[in-house]
């Protein structure tokens, strides 16, 4: 008896679906795949119920679910605050934001509050000397 994708035949498979036969057990009976069965249960959810539901007790609206404990995220370090120092109040006439930065100038933020400034100091690397001696000792 082969499987044919008829009302008749999917309620027969679902009937042994619900009875908890697996899926190669039926397949067996019809003469087809374990993958034709699961398919075929796939396709038709309405009429083959999750496993994971049978012999649970259901409510009219659902299976009962029991609550687990939520695991708590865990708490992020936040970074060392740096303090502002004298260079820094002296390079804020000087600096720019950045979308005003070019290559080649200090990219070290010298405020925290409202829009955001940056050092803008020549220099050929990403900070200059006195910002990179201070991003070293942060560390």
């Amino acid at each position: 008896m082969t499987i044919q994708h008829r009302t008749v035949d999917i309620e027969a498979a679902s009937k042994l679906w619900k009875d908890d036969l697996p899926a190669s057990q039926i397949a067996k009976r019809f003469g087809v795949s374990r993958n034709v069965i699961v398919g075929l249960a796939f396709r038709n959810r309405g009429l083959f119920p999750w496993r994971g539901d049978v012999g649970k007790k259901t409510r009219a609206f659902g299976p009962v679910k029991t609550a687990r404990p939520r695991k708590q995220a865990p708490e992020l370090k936040s970074e060392p605050e740096i303090p502002a120092t004298a260079y820094d109040a002296e390079r804020l006439t000087h600096a720019k934001l950045l979308y005003h930065l070019t290559a080649g100038e200090c990219c070290w933020p010298l405020n925290t509050g409202g829009p955001y400034l940056f050092c803008a100091t020549e220099t050929t690397g990403k900070y200059c000397n006195h910002h990179q001696s201070r991003a070293r000792q942060a560390k």
